[in-house]
Formats: structure tokens, sequence, C-alpha cells
């Protein structure tokens, strides 16, 4: 027999939920502000991986002298007039207004591990969503996580992308939110007419850090390290599929501080080391930068046949790894992999890191030539909120699709994300010890 939970809406299939679940704070229970991402609904002319490339199509688009129809030859996407945008009259109100300016070129995270940018546009309907209410509160400092009330896809895998700057509205889920660790006040004459900050806390989220001696910060990574700890999803995956995720605290209930706070902090400093290798802006000693550990130097090695240097046509990703479909969305394409056995020095190098990375390994292919040598299948297959993350990267750049071959530092760079998700999941292999394992109900 199925005993439904009720305050789950009777769900009768088998749901994964920890028996404590519903002694814990939703995550808007402890956080209770938060911002949709931004959605422009026109990706193609809006953002971009070249900064250069996108300059230059605003200085087109804010162009007198080209007509209407001049820009809707070269650039369909944003003079195309639908229900909610008025291509001809947006436009001529921003001619009008003159630009483009210079402060609306900004990072802009717009896939886990892809920061590209963005021409945020503070008028008109440019950006279908702008967001301008979350704006104010990206500034130097700020944490942000994203996480979703409603889960579409398999609730075991990690659904929470962290980052420091203006985020995508499909960063990982459609209708995700945003929740920051710190908001910004508007200035008032108390306080100098300068603007302030102030943690995003809840009462409730106040008088539990409070006697722990515990900061808002210690609250954000916990919440971090807790949405990608592998024991925390399976035991919950049928709850975060009809929810906001609970985060359990120690000493919630018990109002106890004392084996709480230590249990707290050391949550937090796992989630602050999934910060580091989850911001491709931050340089991880002995991951990305410094002496590699012998573990993550052995991955993703950009190779070729003869094992000469990468040259020229090497850097053309041409494998098939992505196409545009209808309105210009990017869809993933088969690609190119040689799945195989680890080599005896692979093995060796790897060492007591393969449980966590796969007893399979993989060359990922640019092309008939060059290829990334050693990606385990578990980091290939790695998912953040639904999203092949190696594979999805590959999508946006295949030739056809980016217009242009690699860099040596983006060839470089898709070997960084697969060393930082390598040691994401060495990290978080042995999971936590403050969860329940759960139950069916």
């Amino acid at each position: 027999n199925i005993d439904p939970v009720l305050p789950l809406g009777l769900p009768f299939v088998p749901t994964a939920v920890s028996a404590a679940w519903f002694d814990w704070p939703a995550l808007p229970d402890l956080f209770p502000v938060s911002f949709p991402g931004v959605n422009t609904s026109r990706d193609p002319f809006l953002v971009d991986t070249d900064l250069d490339r996108l300059k230059a199509r605003l200085a087109d688009y804010f162009d007198a002298r080209l007509s209407h129809d001049g820009i809707t030859r070269h650039y369909p996407i944003v003079m195309k007039t639908t229900r909610r945008f008025d291509a001809r009259k947006v436009r001529d109100a921003l001619l009008g207004r003159g630009g483009p300016i210079d402060a609306g070129f900004i990072r802009f995270t717009y896939r886990p591990f892809d920061i590209r940018w963005l021409y945020w546009e503070a008028e008109t309907k440019l950006l279908d969503e702008k967001r301008a209410d979350y704006k104010p509160h990206i500034f130097a400092g700020n944490l942000w996580l994203s996480a979703a009330q409603h889960l579409r896809r398999d609730a075991t895998e990690p659904q929470a992308c962290f980052t420091k700057i203006m985020a995508s509205g499909h960063l990982i889920e459609r209708g995700a939110s945003m929740f920051p660790a710190y908001l910004r006040e508007e200035g008032d004459l108390g306080n100098g007419g300068q603007a302030g900050t102030r943690p995003n806390l809840s009462p409730a989220a106040q008088r539990y850090l409070e006697p722990l001696g515990a900061t808002v910060e210690d609250l954000f990574y916990h919440v971090l390290s807790t949405l990608h700890d592998p024991a925390y999803r399976e035991a919950n995956a049928g709850a975060l599929k009809m929810e906001w995720p609970r985060i359990p605290l120690p000493g919630w209930s018990s109002g106890q501080a004392d084996s709480a706070a230590e249990t707290l902090a050391a949550s937090a400093t796992r989630g602050r080391q999934l910060a580091r290798l989850l911001d491709p802006d931050a340089p991880v000693p002995g991951v990305t930068h410094g002496a590699l550990r012998p573990e993550i130097a052995a991955l993703a090695v950009p190779s070729t046949p003869d094992d000469r240097n990468m040259t020229g046509d090497d850097f053309a990703l041409t494998a098939g790894w992505g196409h545009f479909a209808t309105g210009d969305a990017v869809m993933p394409g088969q690609g190119r992999l040689v799945e195989r056995d680890y080599t005896p020095d692979e093995r060796a190098a790897l060492g007591d890191a393969i449980p966590a990375l796969g007893a399979k390994t993989l060359d990922v292919y640019l092309n008939d030539r060059a290829f990334w040598r050693n990606v385990p299948a578990a980091i290939w297959n790695y998912k953040l909120g639904g999203y092949q993350v190696l594979k999805k990267w590959l999508s946006y750049r295949e030739y056809a699709v980016l217009g242009r071959v690699l860099t040596p530092e983006e060839v470089r760079y898709f070997a960084e994300m697969t060393r930082r998700v390598g040691a994401m999941l060495s990290l978080t292999a042995s999971g936590l010890d403050i969860f329940s394992r759960g139950s069916e109900a």
C-alpha cells in the first residue's frame, strides 16, 4: 500500500522524502528575498562569448544612419515584432536617446560554467525581462545561488549553481530564482545618503545564527553544500520535485548551540570549497592554478594522435557537438567520443579518485584529429540543473554555431571545467553526516 504524504499534495506514487523533511525550514524561510534571472528573448543579439563582437552589433543597432530594414537583414531577431515587443518603436526610442551605454556591457552567467557578455539596457523592452529590481543587488562581495520551487528534471542531480554576477533566468531551470546573501539598501539621510547592505535573512534565520556565532555567509555556504550533497538529494528526491528545498540545520529544533556550531561550520567549509569550484573566476590551487594534484593534471589533456602541440585547424570544433534549431536555439549533437579503459599511467595518477570518477574514461574529440584525453565517465555525464555541463558548453562552441575556431584559452578552459567537476565529485563523494537517509512514503 502507498501512504500518500498530505503536505506534498497527496502524491499516489512512492515519494522519496526524509522523515524529518517537514521539520526543516524551506529555503525562502531562511533567505526571504529572491529574484528571477534575466530573460532577453533575444540571446543571439544581446549575449555573446566575445565582447568585441557584441559591441559591434550594438554599434550597428544604435547607428541612426542604418535603416530598420538594414538592421533587419543583418540581425533579424532584434527586429522581430511580437505581442510584447514593437521592434521598430523600441529602436526609434533608443536611437532618440543615443547609445549604447558603456556600462550596459556586463559579464553574465549564461549557463553553468559558461560566463558570457550581456548588453543590459534599462529602457524599453529590448530585454524582454530585464529584472530592474534584481540588478541593484549585484555588487562586489555579494553571493548568489540558484534554486527552483518545482524541479522538472532528475532531483538526484545537483540543482544549485553559484555565481557572483548577473545570471540568466534559464541558468538551471525555467522558473528558478536567484537567492542573494546580501541586499543593497537605498541610501537615506541617516546613512549619509549612501546605500548600505544588509544580510538577506529572515527573523527566524537570524535567531538561529546568533547563538551559534555564525553569519549569513556560513548559512549560505551550508545551503550550497546541502543542495550538492548526494545523500540529501537521493533521500529527498520526491519532495524536491514538489516544493522548495528544505534545509537541515543542526540544532534548529532543539535550539542547542553546543555541537551545532561545529557541524554548521564544517558544512559551510565544504560549501566554500564548492563555491570556488563552481565559480570560473575563482582560482583553485591544485585544481586550476599552481602545481596541479596528480589526479587533476591527468584529466582532459589536450592531445593529437602524434602527441604534437595543437595548431591551426586543430582548434576547430567540428565533431558535431551542436547545431541551430528553429528560432536560433542551439541544440546539442552527438559529437565524437571514444570510450576506453584507463591506461596504467592514468590509473596510477587517478588512484583513489577513480570510484568517484567512473570505471571508464572517454576521449572527447574537437574534430577528426585533436581531442581531450581522459575525461572520466562520471565527469562527462555530470549534470547541473539538468544540463550536461561539458556537452552543453561544447554545443554552443561548435564551429557552425560559434562562427570561429576555438582559442587556445578556450581549449584550456574545457580542461579546467573537467578538472573542476572532477574535484567536486571527489569532494561530495563522502557526503555529510547530518542528513537522514529518509524513507519512501
